[in-house]
């Protein structure tokens, strides 16, 4: 029975006891994570060399090397990221690890491609050379050594007999730099003695046989060639010349028998016609075809005038009726406008509009709108204050925008079947649904009840607070001691027409403007009475997108 208490009071003696201390270089090793995942490598780096130089780990050993790459020591950067790339999974080792591992392994590869080499070539081959790098003897300067970019590098060479040379070079990343060599010789020093080169003895040729000589060869008489006696050619015979042909004679022309005159019927008495009034000076003779008057005299061939283009077969339409998809997309770059922190955020809706015609290329159009700004949790501080400002903002705000735009159509073609269109236009939104959320937040990598760990961080690992000094020692971001003093989960920020007591105006907008320009477009009309429409623009809500459907009323 005592063994059976004793082992109870053991077990919640260990169950009870307080945390086991952490191994050595642990407290530092989180602290110079959190300052490098922050961008604070000046305080990182010596937290971390600490906790490695204490015990070795791959979670603070890649987080050192990337603060080394950031400081321009690559060649540091790169030992730690090979050897950890090298390692196995140890005992000991969490996820962690593991993935610092894998992560240096492609770390390594990428900054080897930057790292830049220098390979002194020496012109010609020098007795007792030596080469020096910033002091440093290279045992074979012909083959590539690496150094860290940026640095100014002061190279030494001498040789016997030669005079010794400096010069200072300047390395870039991802240069391959070679040098060639070239030393001096020293005044009145004595050059090597060349080494004789032995001569070879002339080679004998064998005596040329001599050659027999070939008699000349006789060549047969050449035979007489019988002349053809010229051909005679027969006398041309005379050409008769044909007799002129003669003209019969015309024949007398036959009198050509006129016709009696016919006679007309007797005309009806007429009434007296009205005096026209003089007409305007009729145009000159010129204007008109020229008939023939005479024998000699030709008509002038009428002028064919070219036929009129027909008119387009669309009929223009005065008033139409559309509705489609329209919504707007704001870039985290305007968040960069006013402060730090912010994301990409899309905000859908829609729009029914109603256009009528002005003359024969302007369309104005009226048009009610809706958009929901919704945003997920999102970091943020206004521009200027420090890292403990940071807060957590979200919205599910809704609104309705009315609006009218002037838009121009330009025919791309005959038919108008394709039309270009730019405009601009203005109205203003109501937020008639919704809040925005607004609550202090801390790094999330953080050890609750240790202050020291509470260290600027990546604004993206944020957490939100629960309460002033909860979790216990973020104090300094979760308090009550500024303007966001009461800033915790439940808090709705005020519409900015309101202005609560001892506490800055609010920021949720409750009626705002709304303006686009410009705003650009393409518009297709298939058939006489539908239209489709597909248009972008610049407004002051984020960048605009629109496709939409009209039809002729």
């Amino acid at each position: 029975m005592r063994l059976s208490i004793a082992s109870l009071f053991g077990l919640l003696a260990v169950l009870l006891a307080p945390p086991v201390f952490a191994g050595p270089g642990d407290k530092e090793a989180n602290q110079g994570m959190n300052a490098a995942r922050g961008g604070f490598c000046k305080r990182a780096i010596p937290l971390l060399e600490s906790a490695e130089s204490q015990r070795h780990r791959p979670s603070s050993a890649v987080p050192l090397a990337d603060c080394y790459v950031k400081q321009g020591d690559l060649l540091k950067a790169s030992d730690i990221y090979h050897k950890v790339a090298s390692e196995k999974k140890a005992p000991g080792y969490n996820a962690r690890d593991v993935a610092a591992i894998t992560s240096a392994k492609k770390k390594a590869a990428q900054l080897d491609a930057r790292i830049p080499t220098l390979v002194v070539t020496p012109a010609e081959p020098y007795e007792g050379l030596v080469v020096e790098i910033d002091g440093e003897v290279i045992s074979e300067p012909s083959a590539p050594h690496r150094f860290d970019p940026g640095e100014v590098l002061v190279i030494v060479a001498r040789a016997e007999g030669h005079e010794e040379t400096s010069q200072k070079i300047t390395l870039k990343e991802k240069q391959r730099r070679e040098i060639k060599l070239r030393l001096k010789p020293k005044p009145g020093g004595k050059k090597p003695p060349e080494k004789p080169v032995a001569e070879k003895p002339p080679e004998k040729k064998p005596p040329e046989k001599p050659v027999a000589e070939k008699p000349p060869e006789k060549k047969p008489p050449e035979k007489p060639v019988a002349k053809k006696p010229p051909e005679k050619k027969p006398p041309k015979k005379p050409v008769a010349k044909k007799p002129a042909e003669k003209k019969p004679p015309r024949a007398a022309e036959k009198p050509v028998a006129k016709k009696p005159a016919e006679k007309k019927p007797p005309r009806v008495a007429e009434k007296p016609v009205a005096k026209k009034p003089p007409r305007a000076a009729e145009k000159p003779a010129e204007d008109k075809p020229r008939v023939a008057t005479g024998p000699d005299e030709r008509p002038k061939p009428a002028v064919e005038m070219p036929e009129p283009t027909p008119p387009s077969a669309r009929r223009q339409r005065d008033v139409w009726l559309g509705a489609g998809f329209q919504g707007f997309f704001i870039p985290q770059l305007m968040f960069g406008l006013l402060g730090e922190g912010g994301r990409d955020v899309l905000v859908p809706g829609g729009d029914i509009s109603l256009s009528t015609r002005l003359g024969r290329r302007f369309d104005l159009v009226f048009s009610v709108a809706y958009a929901r700004f919704w945003m997920d949790e999102t970091p943020f501080k206004p521009k200027g204050h420090p890292d403990t400002d940071y807060e957590i903002v979200e919205s599910d705000l809704q609104a309705l925008q009315a609006g009218v735009r002037l838009v121009w159509n330009i025919p791309l073609d005959r038919d108008e079947l394709f039309a270009f269109r730019v405009g601009a236009g203005l109205g203003v939104g109501w937020t008639f649904m919704g809040d925005l959320y607004r609550t202090q937040a801390y790094p999330g990598d953080a050890v609750p009840g240790d202050p020291g760990s509470f260290v600027p961080g990546d604004p993206y690992r944020y957490v939100k607070c629960r309460g002033p000094n909860n979790p216990v020692g973020s104090f300094r971001y979760c308090n009550q001691l500024d303007y966001d003093a009461d800033h915790y989960p439940g808090y709705v920020e005020p519409s900015w027409f309101t202005r609560p007591k001892g506490r800055p105006q609010g920021l949720r907008p409750l009626v705002y403007p709304w303006l686009v320009l410009p705003e650009i477009g393409l518009a297709l009309r298939p058939w006489d009475r539908v239209a489709f429409d597909l248009r972008v623009g610049a407004s002051v809500t984020g960048l605009l997108g629109g496709l939409g459907i009209r039809f002729a009323l």
